[in-house]
């Protein structure tokens, strides 16, 4: 039959083990407890016995309520400036969003224009190409006309020049 066995007493045990058996073997889960495992035990139950003991001649009871009281406003403190940092945090990164969502709109327009503007550059560079072969070819009054007659002797149509 099984069961379960919270670990803080297992532990309890296999110090209180250790210490009155200390060639006994130990298994726990079906390994056997090194010797360097059972010093390692051994040490820190004794490091924790002097810990308790010394918060038991250190602080009275009262002085242990004020202390983690004083703890506990720390971490409420904390906790709240953890908070407000979070969220001054989440406003500077809108702000920053904001800058870049306006540089963005403000690139389009400059686009857009610097486009208008090629296309009036463009368009006046065509017309004063237009007008400058209009000035270089002759005015409509110098060219000769063409005059195209039939020739009634062979069917056939002929140009000839006036």
């Amino acid at each position: 039959m099984d069961h379960e066995v919270p670990e803080d007493l297992v532990m309890r045990c296999v110090v209180e083990f250790a210490e009155k058996f200390p060639n006994l073997p130990i298994y726990i889960e079906g390994e056997l407890l090194l010797d360097e495992q059972r010093v390692a035990i051994l040490h820190q139950a004794r490091v924790l016995r002097r810990a308790t003991s010394r918060i038991a001649e250190d602080m009275t009871h009262d002085e242990f309520r004020r202390t983690t009281g004083t703890l506990r406003e720390c971490f409420e403190d904390l906790r709240r400036l953890h908070i407000s940092s979070a969220r001054e945090l989440g406003l500077l990164v809108q702000a920053h969003n904001a800058a870049v969502v306006e540089e963005g709109i403000r690139a389009r327009f400059y686009l857009h224009q610097s486009l208008e503007d090629i296309d009036a550059i463009d368009a006046s560079h065509t017309i004063a190409r237009v007008r400058r072969n209009l000035e270089i070819t002759p005015d409509a009054r110098h060219f000769t006309p063409i005059n195209v007659t039939a020739d009634t002797q062979s069917g056939k149509q002929s140009r000839r020049k006036q």
